[in-house]
């Protein structure tokens, strides 16, 4: 928790920040977090990798070859999926992912980004 005076100079600072560069409050206010739907989009992945992963240790247990293939497939593809998802949300190519990059600019570059 912040103290009154760390509050004070806190509220300060982002007036001193604004009045040196105005846009910084219209880029930073573009910016996504990852909120709830990012974290479901990770907990469902997780998800079917670990079912991918039972699939894989039954059929091997068991020797059937169908879910031993089906498992090593999905293992392979939706990690993949995953880093296609994260990159198509939140990379730029402008300042390389170090911000999440919102539909029209980058709020670190203030670039406009790929369609």
């Amino acid at each position: 928790m912040l103290s009154d005076d760390e509050v004070q100079e806190l509220g300060r600072l982002e007036r001193a920040l604004r009045a040196e560069d105005p846009g910084l409050d219209r880029r930073l206010a573009r910016m996504r977090r990852g909120g709830p739907a990012s974290l479901h989009v990770v907990l469902a992945l997780s998800a079917v990798v670990a079912a991918a992963v039972a699939l894989v240790a039954v059929g091997d247990l068991l020797g059937v070859t169908a879910c031993l293939v089906a498992g090593l497939l999905l293992t392979a593809t939706v990690p993949a999926l995953g880093v296609a998802w994260w990159a198509r949300r939140y990379y730029c190519r402008y300042c390389a992912g170090k911000w999440p990059a919102p539909a029209d600019s980058c709020p670190r570059c203030a670039r406009p980004t790929a369609a």
